[in-house]
């Protein structure tokens, strides 16, 4: 690789609330113009309206990681307004709960279009200007993608893809200078896995865990990975989770002592549902 030029331009995918918010605003206190992109567009202008009032630079852009024709679009936005981007962060993504026999069709088709195709098409859409900026690519996985849990099918499998596509684009750009890693956060308190947790009986999450992973952190990581001093990192997963993926629950996240069915239990009778939007939290 050559050497590193500056970074001043990014782009973070289910930035409107949760990690992808937390990481936006790392960059954007880290002298980043930043845009902001999540499908709810409402909540994700307010989300960059917010950063400017601190006198950061962000914009916020509506994206549905899926559509390549959307990210064409911001993609191209975002060169006309600021230049070619140097950092692309993949964060957008869903976590449904399931079994391989629980999930149907459609809810394996939409978890892995948001967490993996959504990356890829991302990826695709940036590389021109990545690869003039020698740039960097970040993709918010899971501690799930190595250390799989029940009742997570199909969220385990598109982090465990995600993970591959990492790899493979690490090999495929190295010469050119573009860096690609994985950040693995563990359990993260956001809006959207409360809402999750409450659905499969668990209304007073976080309560009873701790080692928790915090959006900032994430955000601080990614910062890192982005910086000149991380330049020699390419290709690898970088677990953020207190040492969740060696001990899983083995004092890293202790749960309530209240009498609770099994988690994959809970889900035979349960019909898999998918939470709306792209907002991700990592389990």
């Amino acid at each position: 690789m050559s050497g590193p030029l500056e970074r001043t331009v990014a782009l973070v995918t289910g930035a409107a609330q949760g990690i992808g918010l937390g990481i936006a605003r790392a960059l954007a206190l880290a002298s980043y113009k930043v845009v902001l992109a999540d499908i709810e567009q409402e909540l994700v202008e307010r989300a960059a309206a917010a950063l400017r009032a601190e006198g950061c630079q962000a914009v916020g852009e509506s994206l549905d990681v899926t559509r390549a024709d959307h990210w064409g679009r911001v993609v191209e936005q975002l060169d006309s307004r600021w230049g070619a981007l140097d950092l692309l962060v993949n964060c957008a993504g869903i976590s449904p709960r399931g079994t391989v026999e629980s999930t149907d069709e459609t809810l394996w088709e939409q978890t892995l279009g948001v967490n993996l195709k959504g990356a890829w098409l991302g990826i695709k859409a940036a590389l021109p200007g990545l690869r003039s900026r020698q740039g960097t690519i970040v993709n918010i996985g899971s501690t799930r993608a190595t250390r799989p849990m029940p009742g997570l099918f199909s969220y385990v499998v598109s982090k465990a893809g995600l993970w591959g596509l990492t790899q493979q684009v690490a090999v495929e750009y190295l010469a050119e200078g573009i860096t690609c890693n994985m950040i693995a956060p563990g359990w993260v308190d956001t809006p959207n896995e409360r809402r999750l947790q409450a659905r499969y009986g668990r209304p007073d999450f976080p309560e009873g865990i701790r080692n928790l992973t915090t959006p900032e952190e994430v955000g601080a990581a990614v910062v890192y990975l982005a910086s000149p001093h991380a330049r020699k990192i390419n290709g690898v997963i970088l677990y953020l989770d207190a040492g969740l993926h060696i001990a899983d629950d083995a004092g890293m996240v202790h749960l309530s002592d209240r009498s609770r069915p099994p988690f994959a239990q809970r889900l035979e009778n349960t019909e898999a549902t998918v939470v709306s939007g792209t907002r991700p939290s990592h389990p």
